[in-house]
């Protein structure tokens, strides 16, 4: 019997994977003088959804290594990345700050199931891999925050997703077993973290995340919503299903 829902948040609760993946673009096409396009980071981008920041970062300079290092004074690996890091928290935190640009993003039909599972008595979570400065003012904006009876996020694990850490301390702390918990992400490293937790999960898919998450073949069909309005029904079908 399913008892907690855990929610990820960028791409799931609320659409700033864009954002992140927006400045990152800006950052890169800024700190190479323009020679790589935005489009061309926001392509590389999509492989690195659900990752840690650092995480990211790496990936992003492996594939403009050349363009960022041509063009930065000190072109060392430690200091383009740094660099890069810098300039891109710059740009998102200027975003994350405009709370109509954030009210655009909200993930509304996945908010109201999170309204509706913390109404009907499930133990709700919030489970990200974005920092809990950054993670509370978009829960702030979004005033979803007394819906949640944990927020998980980056800092309160060693290992990022796709390892399952954040998931299986999640359980630890509501004293409930993993299969009691059901997952829903957006993301390929999201849907691996929950399924090595052993946890069931839903895939709600976005622009990004859409054609990563049904190449990857981790799930059944029925898991895999690219349809929003879709999700609240399936889920609660599903919690049905499991009460039977």
């Amino acid at each position: 019997m399913i008892k907690a829902i855990i929610f990820d948040l960028d791409g799931t609760l609320i659409q700033t994977e864009v954002l992140k993946a927006e400045s990152y673009a800006q950052a890169i096409h800024s700190l190479t003088a323009n020679s790589v396009s935005e489009k061309h980071v926001l392509d590389s981008f999509s492989k690195f959804v659900g990752l840690s920041r650092p995480e990211v970062v790496k990936g992003l300079y492996k594939d403009f290594r050349k363009d960022l290092e041509n063009n930065l004074y000190d072109p060392t690996p430690e200091a383009v990345q740094e660099k890069l890091i810098r300039k891109r928290l710059s740009i998102y935190h200027e975003m994350l700050n405009d709370y109509m640009l954030l009210s655009k993003h909200f993930c509304l039909f996945n908010l109201a199931l999170l309204e509706s599972a913390q109404q009907n008595g499930f133990r709700t979570v919030l489970a990200t891999m974005s920092h809990f400065t950054e993670a509370q003012k978009v829960l702030d904006a979004m005033g979803v925050t007394d819906n949640l009876d944990l927020i998980l996020t980056r800092d309160d694990v060693n290992q990022g997703k796709p390892h399952p850490e954040i998931y299986l301390k999640a359980a630890n702390i509501l004293k409930v077993d993993s299969e009691e918990c059901l997952v829903i992400e957006d993301s390929v490293n999201g849907i691996k973290a929950a399924l090595t937790a052993k946890m069931p999960v839903f895939a709600v898919t976005n622009s990004i995340t859409k054609r990563a998450v049904h190449s990857a073949n981790l799930l059944e069909d029925k898991f895999i919503i690219d349809d929003p309005k879709e999700l609240k029904t399936r889920v609660y079908d599903f919690i049905i299903e499991k009460r039977l």
